[in-house]
């Protein structure tokens, strides 16, 4: 990577930016290694029978092959796939191969044969003499011309298409070169190089010519005498050789060979047949060590292992495929993708970033990279590969750092949560003040005033050199979650109250129009090209255009990831694009389209931080998460359209193959259609397939399975049509279509119609007229008695029904709030429970009384009372995950019982907590404000629910001795968040 240099004339800001760049620069030419990769497995439960493959490659159509002791496989999405005996290919222990230039078929090695296959069937190759071509260990094919050149036993042969069909095997050296060259009696590896053949011989390195000269290279070359096993061309024309204990480079036009020793303690020994050599999409040359992979920087090597999440072994194989993934294999782990691999970075507690989740993210003026979480300040240093947490003086710890922001006086401006503003410069953290409100969000505007919006109002501070915060008394008193700055420099606000905009030191309330679920604005954003993008609560994204007046037409996001999603952040880069962060990973519009990432493109979770967002100088981008930072190194590649490809694999009827076009015979035999999406990345969640059978069900059903199973069919013409739909990339592959005929059966052949047809005539026409009025009449008699009885067996039937689920009703939920009744509630936590310690999967469980409930009843009436007690209920029935469970325990008591919840959960705790009294409830006229203590314990090992529900009560009791309105969790539990 080449450094920018700084001009002679610079502006402030653009001298900021440079350092940025710069440091980024260093950052990245460093110890690439700190990073964590996200590995995504294949194994046995991915379709491979054998956990290892000696040989990766890819073809030019974008298929990644792995030969493996138990076949040759085919990545067709999530799965691999074995090109078996049906095919031709007999042989279990695949050892190379090598595709064709055009993709169009695959030389394919076996530990005794050699067969060449081309995308349907795989034929052997055989000798001169007619017989099967035995092979040796090691890399011994290479596609050479229109056949390929294969090494058997230590010799080369040329294999070639054979006049009459088929193949055919030559000598590629004359007998007059091998006895002038002995070293070509041990020919150990093969590679081609646009028509040179590079190879190893003996305990050196030879070279073919195009026109058939040979080259031995030996010492003085440069080479050691070693056993040489692999050899690449990379896209800067080096080609690079590897032995045991070397790699070697030959520079363009050079005639001498240099090498590369390992840095310690990197071993090169190894006991591998095949080291394989590879080239990434950045052009970087990738090996193996007996301590991993090494990866060659342009001036040395750097070492990836265990402390990126690699196994502690030697890999087996690799592969940099064509679209920018590593395929890695070992032995006995089977197949991995390094998913996001020279694309993605992730940062964790692996690398020191301790504390989750990461809400803050900044890069400070030193070129030094900021993370803030519960835990504290983070910092990574150019060019550091770990990450250190930076020291504070403070009497009081630093926890719950909730925004990060560079000043415009190069200071680091803190937010805390609990609502703590620090100022971080030259190493030192200061108390600038503190603000009796908890911080949500800080901006410095153009004017260099800086904005911090909290859960009790807005406050500014005009002069960051005399930083004298004043409550904004223009914004009411309610919680702001956002604020943007537009292109006019005109602020706006998003708050729990609506959209406001500060246009000078006016303040206009914006008048939202549209179908809005409700108006208490959370998140916004604003783009270049003048469109508002905003998130209220519980109801997804919306979009409109900003006008001059005091209104804006706002419509939702009719997407299917974001219909009904919760945006943590909703930030526009410099490019124009919005990146919009969730619990489902990070979704992207860039030109109209929208992308989604998450682990599977290498995030390091999916469940985004909020705020967690910041653009680095260079245009890469950093998110937070709940598991650590992603660092988008490339966004662009990120973005990029990936077109799905859809093959349809194999048809087969009643088990036997079914070629495109083919006529059946008549049978009520099932059809089979296995699908294949070669290259795709995409889970199982979010690539779908649709199919039809054309002409006689135009209606497409959707499905996320491979296989397709239809039904006995009638005869005639059967085209079956399948499409596949990537979700989160939003596109979807062409209609890929299989046509075939099945023959009617033989009764209606026309020969048979027209038999049937003769017989049947005259005795039909003599029994037609006496036989039809006794027919009819009896028909109508039926159908009177059919008609009776079905209308009393459905009126008994719909009788039946509704008593039954009355009194299910009736037994399992309360009258008055509608939830489970303390019966139905306690049976539901002895379930969870049991699961919970089946499973080993964390169980919670909160008990929330109504403050002063019987206030309300004295004061207002019980019937007021009962109506308080519905609202509530109702939001917390609408507050809860697909998977809790909200029940009246007693009275004013609820209890909610939470499976899957992971401690702290301070974020959910607090929104359950807010679910009861963030707004007031509107009961016949009057607004009444309803708080709620809450008491939430986690189930322990061993611990019954009686015993459970026992400390989630002394948790609730502690905290109405507290005051009231609070949320105390079991000191067994985990300690949550402060409510």
């Amino acid at each position: 990577m080449r450094c920018p240099r700084a001009p002679a004339r610079a502006t402030a800001i653009d001298r900021l930016r440079r350092a940025a760049a710069i440091a980024l620069c260093l950052l990245a030419s460093g110890p690439a290694l700190a990073q964590v990769a996200s590995l995504r497995t294949y194994g046995t439960a991915e379709g491979l029978r054998s956990l290892g493959a000696d040989c990766l490659v890819d073809d030019a159509r974008g298929n990644v092959w792995a030969c493996t002791y138990g076949g040759l496989y085919r990545y067709e999405g999530e799965r691999f796939e074995r090109v078996g005996a049906d095919a031709g290919l007999d042989d279990a222990y695949v050892m190379n191969a090598a595709p064709t230039p055009l993709g169009n078929g695959l030389w394919v090695t076996t530990a005794g044969n050699l067969y060449f296959w081309d995308g349907q069937a795989a034929a052997r190759i055989t000798d001169p003499q007619g017989a099967p071509m035995p092979f040796a260990p090691g890399h011994m094919v290479a596609a050479f011309d229109d056949g390929a050149v294969a090494l058997s036993k230590g010799s080369a042969w040329r294999i070639g298409a054979a006049p009459g069909g088929g193949w055919r095997a030559t000598a590629l050296f004359t007998p007059e070169i091998a006895q002038r060259w002995p070293e070509l009696g041990d020919l150990g590896a093969v590679y081609q190089d646009q028509g040179t053949l590079w190879l190893g011989c003996g305990q050196t390195i030879c070279r073919r010519g195009p026109d058939g000269t040979l080259r031995v290279y030996t010492v003085d070359d440069g080479v050691p005498q070693d056993a040489w096993t692999t050899f690449l061309r990379d896209r800067h024309g080096v080609l690079w050789a590897r032995s045991p204990l070397h790699v070697l480079s030959l520079a363009p036009g050079a005639v001498r060979f240099v090498d590369h020793p390992a840095p310690a303690p990197a071993v090169m020994a190894t006991t591998t047949r095949h080291l394989d050599l590879a080239e990434d999409s950045l052009g970087r040359l990738l090996t193996r060590s007996d301590g991993g992979i090494l990866r060659w920087n342009g001036a040395g090597w750097d070492t990836l292992d265990t402390r990126n999440g690699l196994p502690d072994m030697p890999p087996n194989a690799m592969l940099a495929s064509a679209d920018g993934a590593l395929w890695v294999s070992y032995g006995g782990l089977g197949i991995l993708r390094w998913r996001g691999y020279s694309a993605i970075q992730n940062w964790s507690a692996a690398n020191g970033l301790k504390g989750l989740p990461n809400w803050a993210l900044v890069r400070d003026r030193q070129g030094g990279m900021l993370f803030g979480n519960e835990r504290g300040i983070y910092r990574l240093a150019p060019g550091a590969a770990t990450i250190e947490p930076v020291a504070t003086a403070l009497q009081t710890p630093v926890r719950d750092v909730f925004g990060l922001t560079l000043g415009p006086d190069g200071a680091v401006w803190v937010a805390l949560y609990r609502g703590d503003l620090l100022r971080l410069a030259h190493g030192q953290v200061t108390i600038v003040t503190t603000l009796p409100h908890r911080l949500r969000r800080m901006l410095f505007d153009r004017r260099g005033r800086l904005w911090l919006c909290t859960t009790e109002g807005v406050y500014v501070i005009d002069d960051p050199a005399h930083p004298q915060p004043r409550r904004f008394t223009d914004l009411p008193q309610v919680s702001f979650g956002d604020v943007a700055e537009d292109a006019r420099g005109r602020l706006w606000f998003a708050g729990k109250s609506g959209l406001m905009r500060l246009d000078g030191q006016t303040v206009i309330p914006i008048r939202i129009s549209g179908k809005m679920p409700n108006l208490l604005f959370d998140k916004l954003s604003i783009g270049r090209d003048g469109v508002l993008w905003a998130a209220v609560d519980d109801a997804g994204l919306f979009r409109g255009p900003m006008r001059d007046d005091d209104t804006l037409q706002l419509t939702a996001v009719d997407d299917p990831l974001l219909r009904d999603s919760l945006p943590y952040f909703i930030r526009h880069d410099r490019q124009g694009r919005l990146w919009v962060g969730g619990s489902s990973g990070v979704n992207v519009l860039e030109n109209g389209h929208w992308t989604g990432l998450s682990e599977t493109d290498g995030l390091i979770s999916e469940d985004i931080s909020e705020g967690a967002f910041f653009e680095d100088a260079d245009g890469s981008v950093w998110v937070g998460s709940s598991r650590g930072v992603s660092h988008l190194l490339q966004p662009d590649r990120l973005l990029a359209q990936r077109p799905v490809t859809l093959r349809i694999a194999r048809v087969e009827r009643g088990g036997a193959g079914v070629t495109p076009g083919a006529t059946l015979p008549w049978g009520q035999l099932p059809v089979r259609v296995t699908l294949s999406t070669p290259g795709s990345m995409a889970g199982p969640d979010l690539l779908r397939f649709r199919y039809r059978l054309r002409g006689r069900q135009d209606a497409w059903i959707e499905t996320s399975s491979r296989t397709l199973d239809f039904p006995a069919l009638g005869d005639g013409e059967q085209v079956i049509e399948v499409q596949a739909i990537n979700l989160a990339r939003r596109t979807q592959s062409p209609v890929a279509s299989f046509a075939f005929k099945l023959r009617p059966p033989w009764w209606r052949s026309a020969p048979a119609l027209l038999a049937w047809l003769a017989l049947f005539a005259g005795v039909i026409a003599a029994v037609w007229h006496w036989r039809m009025r006794a027919i009819m009449a009896r028909k109508r008699a039926l159908e009177r008695l059919v008609a009776a009885r079905t209308a009393e067996l459905e009126a008994d039937k719909r009788a039946l029904e509704l008593a039954r689920a009355a009194l299910h009703e009736q037994a399992t939920h309360d009258g008055l709030t509608g939830l489970r009744n303390r019966t139905s509630i306690l049976e539901q936590l002895a379930l969870e429970a049991a699961r919970a310690h089946s499973a080993g999967l964390p169980l919670a469980i909160a008990l929330l009384d109504l403050d002063h409930f019987k206030l309300v009843n004295d004061t207002h009436g019980h019937l007021v009372g009962d109506a308080v007690l519905s609202g509530v209920a109702d939001r917390l029935a609408r507050n809860m995950r697909g998977s809790d469970t909200v029940g009246r325990y007693g009275g004013e008591e609820l209890l909610a019982v939470m499976p899957g919840l992971v401690a702290p959960a301070s974020q959910r705790l607090q929104a359950l907590h807010d679910a009861v009294g963030a707004r007031p409830l509107a009961i016949d006229g009057r607004s009444l404000t309803v708080t709620c203590s809450v008491g939430v314990a986690w189930l322990e090992p061993g611990e019954s629910p009686t015993d459970l529900l026992r400390r989630a009560d002394d948790a609730l009791y502690r905290a109405k001795r507290q005051g009231r309105n609070r949320v105390l969790v079991a000191p067994a539990g985990t300690a949550a968040a402060p409510a």
